[in-house]
Order: structure tokens, then sequence, then C-alpha cells
């Protein structure tokens, strides 16, 4: 991948270009007018997501032969789903945690479907589109409903409750098998850390994505406790913070600069 993405440059010898993919054309002098993509790069939760990256990293497991990984539609928002030619029986916590390793969260498909063989079109390539049409039949299995046993799952599943879309939540039910993708991981995350005062690693919790082994990893995760940053009176004018300070200190020294300018 890195040797068909950046080429040597024409222009400055010695200096390298990247191939970004996209196609444009030129409108004017110096306008050039984006028009589409040459690749497959496709955008997941606000991320340009090469999907060629990800089939590579899970290529690299023992005991899978190769992948492809497409975008899917799931409730209106782009997900990815990985197709995974293997004859070995690969739990999915196994690899998505082997993925973590070497891909951020956001790269992580949300869902992996195992297949002996890849359909095949007649003329021998990977059918992508009968592919597709494997979603959801795939190994996702969803566990039986069991409530919560402690006051600690009761909230965590309300929790849970706030970003998925899945009810009732039980506390073996997978995260990532019930709408769970890996921007609502984070910010299940960032909740756990504001209203239980405990910090859980992302790592972590692709380890134990579920309600009763987020428990367990809250229960033994030192104490985190964050003093509430308390909210001020109204006021017609307020001080300048650090950040508000050295902007205000550019435009005194150059009134003419256009950084911060807008249309």
């Amino acid at each position: 991948i890195t040797t068909e993405k950046f080429k040597p440059s024409f222009i400055n010898e010695g200096k390298t270009l990247f191939r970004t993919g996209d196609l444009g054309k030129q409108i004017a002098a110096g306008v050039i007018e984006f028009i589409g993509r040459k690749d497959n790069q496709v955008k997941v939760n606000g991320y340009r997501i090469d999907p060629g990256e990800i089939e590579y990293q899970i290529s690299r497991h023992a005991q899978i032969e190769r992948a492809i990984v497409l975008p899917i539609n799931v409730d209106n928002q782009t997900q990815l789903s990985a197709y995974c030619q293997t004859d070995k029986d690969i739990e999915i916590v196994e690899i998505r945690e082997f993925l973590s390793k070497s891909l951020p969260v956001y790269m992580i498909p949300t869902s992996f479907i195992f297949l002996k063989q890849f359909p095949l079109t007649r003329h021998g390539k990977i059918d992508l589109r009968s592919l597709a049409e494997l979603q959801g039949i795939g190994k996702l299995t969803q566990a039986t409903y069991t409530a919560p046993r402690n006051n600690l799952e009761s909230k965590l599943v309300n929790i849970w409750g706030k970003i998925l879309t899945k009810h009732p939540i039980g506390i073996f039910d997978n995260f990532f098998e019930i709408g769970g993708h890996s921007l609502l991981l984070s910010r299940v995350v960032t909740h756990v850390h504001k209203e239980l005062n405990v910090l859980v690693k992302l790592a972590d919790f692709f380890k134990v994505p579920t309600i009763a082994g987020l428990a367990a990893l809250v229960s033994k995760t030192q104490y985190d406790y964050q003093e509430p940053i308390p909210a001020i009176t109204q006021q017609k004018s307020y001080p300048m913070s650090h950040g508000q300070r050295r902007l205000w200190a550019l435009e005194f020294l150059d009134h003419n600069h256009t950084a911060y300018g807008m249309p």
C-alpha cells in the first residue's frame, strides 16, 4: 500500500508525492473542481478510510486467507463489514483484539462474516454484490436476554441505552452485535468516565464488549474522580482564556493577516 500510494516527485527531485485518489478538473487558473474519487476510499463517521489497508491487516491474521471490507448502510449510517475467507472457527472478539494492535478504533469493522470460500462471478472474480447480500447471516449470534443483576450493571445498561437503539439490553449482549461501532464505543467510554468516575481503556473494552464484562472491568479499575467545572454567573464580559489571548496578541501584532478570517 505504501509503494502504491507514495511516488517519487516529478517536480522536486528527492521529494515524495502522495496519490490522494481524488479526481478533479481545472476550471480556471489555480482553481480545481473536485469531481469524485479514483480509488475505493469511503467516509465513515467523518474519517476517510481505505478499505484496502484494513483488508491487509485482517489478512495478517494467521488463520485468515484473505479479506474483503465493504461499506454497508445501517440505520442511514455508513459502517464497515469485513468478509473473511477461512476454514477455521474464529471468535469475533479475538479478531477485533488482533486488529486493535495495528488499526485505530474507527477503522475496525462493525461486523465480521466468515466464509470458507468467497463467491465468484462467471469471470472468476470475487462477487462483491453477493458478499454484500450476506450481511446479517454471518457469525453474529445474539445472546438470550438477561436482566442486570446489580446496581452497577443497571447503570451501564442505562448508559448503553442512551447511545444504542436496541432495547432491552441484556448484560450478555455484545456491543458490536446490537448496533455498536467504534464511534459509539468512544461515547460509552466517555459516559462511563463522566458518570462513574472510572476511565476505561478502549482496548480493554474491545476484549469484554458486554455489560457483564464491562461491569467487571469497571469494578477493578482505579477510581478517577473528576472535579466538576462550576458554572459562572452571567456577565457582560469575561477574562480571555490563554488560547484567546494568544490570538489577540497575533491580531495586535499584524492587523493585515488573514489566518483566522471568515468569509
